[in-house]
Formats: structure tokens, C-alpha cells, sequence
């Protein structure tokens, strides 16, 4: 199972081209870090995964249980919560996007409920999402993205805006949500996020410099360190 690239071109309306023939094989059914300098197209490169971007040219082909590109289902959690929480209170954030793909009332019901107590939102889903911590509002945009039960999961990075409580209790989600069997893509720079990973791509400046195993990529930087 994985993402295959190929032969990718992509650039913004009126500047410079970001991507040029740009080749690559993401892996799925594993935790996969995406990494680079700011302004490497690392965002970039997971929206035109997920759809919310269209290449000029090139292919992303998905081989993922046999399912056509129409039919996988993504969680896009972005790096700032606010900029993807709707709704003017915690349950009718959850139930947005069971709506949205028409799952019926009785199960809608039943979803939310565990979704509320599995990401510790219970008490507060007659709240509006203002009143939550940094933290709080990750948790609620995870479920949110989690509810719908996506074939792959994008994270950019999602600790940006988390005191360190919050970022052990995200990790520990991540963690639960591996032995699911979750495809996740994440955007980030940390090391010891990058430790996490199964799986590492470095982007710089468009181009993709590193495409491997994290513990031959972390061999490699540790190896840079010390020369």
C-alpha cells in the first residue's frame, strides 16, 4: 500500500514553480514524517495529496485495498485548529462530518458519544469551542477529523499552537491510533517526532533530497552532527 508520484509539476498562480517533476513513493500503514526548512513546500505537498491542490501535471496514484482515488477518505488536521473548527459548540463540531457523508441519525448519535468520551470531551459538548485550551480545541479538531474514520491522516504540524502537556497527550492519540493501523502523513522538524516516524521524506526547496527508513535518516543527520 502507498502513495505513488509521479512526474509532478505544481506552482501558485503568478510565482515561481514550486514542484518540478517530482517522483516519489509514500508508504501507507505507517507513520510517515514529512520534514524540511520553511518555504520547502512540505504543506504544499500534503494538500496536493490530499486533494485540497491540483498538480499542473503529473499523476499521485493511490494503491490502498484496492479503493479508487474517489473513494479514500482523508483527515486533514491543520497546523492551527481554528482555521478547520465550524460549529458554535463541541457536539455539533463532532457531528459535522458525519453529515456532511450522510451517515444515518441513530449512528451519528452513537459516534459522537464515543468520540466525546474517547478524546475526553464529554463534559464539555455544550461548550463553544472559544472556551477551549490550544490543547483542547487539537483534541476536538482530531476527533473531529477521526469521527469519519479517514484511510489516511494528515497532521501539519499539530503541536505548533500545544504546551507540553498537551503535546504528550497528542502523542499518546498518535500512538493509540498506529495500532489502529491509521495511515498517518505529519509535517514537522522535531527530532524526536521524527524518532516516531517509520518513515522520513526531506524536502528543500521543492525538490525532495531524502526519501527513506527514519532510522537510516536519523543515522545520517546524527552522522552530520558529529562531523
Amino acid at each position: 500500500m502507498r502513495i505513488r508520484i509521479s512526474d509532478l509539476d505544481f506552482h501558485y498562480k503568478k510565482s515561481s514553480q514550486l514542484f518540478k517533476d517530482i517522483n516519489l513513493e509514500i508508504p501507507l500503514n505507517s507513520l510517515v514524517i514529512v520534514t524540511g526548512n520553511s518555504g520547502s513546500g512540505k504543506t504544499t505537498l500534503l494538500k496536493l495529496i490530499a486533494g485540497l491542490l491540483e498538480p499542473v501535471t503529473g499523476r499521485i496514484g493511490f494503491e490502498l485495498n484496492g479503493k479508487r482515488r474517489e473513494d479514500i477518505h482523508f483527515g486533514y488536521l491543520f497546523q492551527n485548529p481554528d482555521d478547520q473548527i465550524v460549529h458554535f459548540n463541541i457536539e455539533r463540531e463532532l457531528a459535522f462530518n458525519l453529515e456532511n457523508r450522510g451517515v444515518p441519525s441513530a449512528e451519528m448519535r452513537i459516534r459522537v458519544e464515543d468520540a466525546l468520551r474517547e478524546y475526553d470531551l464529554a463534559e464539555r459538548r455544550d461548550d463553544s469551542p472559544n472556551y477551549l485550551s490550544g490543547g483542547e480545541k487539537q483534541r476536538l479538531a482530531l476527533a473531529g477529523m477521526m469521527i469519519s474514520n479517514p484511510d489516511i491522516l494528515i497532521l501539519d504540524e499539530p503541536c505548533s499552537f500545544l504546551d507540553i502537556n498537551a503535546q504528550i497527550q497528542l502523542y499518546r492519540r498518535i500512538s493509540e491510533l498506529r495500532k489502529q493501523n491509521v495511515s498517518i502523513i505529519w509535517i514537522s522538524q522535531e527530532i524526536h517526532e521524527i524518532r516516531m516516524a517509520d518513515y522520513v521524506i526531506e524536502l528543500e526547496q521543492g525538490e525532495v533530497i531524502w526519501q527513506g527508513k527514519s532510522a537510516d535518516y536519523l543515522k545520517t543527520i546524527e552522522g552530520a552532527y558529529a562531523g
